[in-house]
């Protein structure tokens, strides 16, 4: 009896490619949708002023 359980448990198959690509995809989708979510926090957060720095509005002296 013992046998013949443990060969049911040993015939087990792996995850097929299909299988483990949805899975990965899975995983890729629910990571972006937290990093997408983590930026949209960040923005609406942050102030409306940070748009244009000043440094940017006065042209670049030479550096030489």
């Amino acid at each position: 009896m013992l046998v013949l359980l443990a060969a049911t448990a040993a015939c087990q198959e792996e995850p097929n490619f299909d299988e483990r690509y949805d899975a990965a995809q899975e995983t890729i989708r629910a990571t972006a949708q937290g990093i997408d979510s983590d930026l949209a926090r960040s923005a609406a957060a942050a102030p409306a002023d940070r748009e244009t720095p000043a440094a940017q509005d006065s042209p670049a002296a030479p550096s030489n």
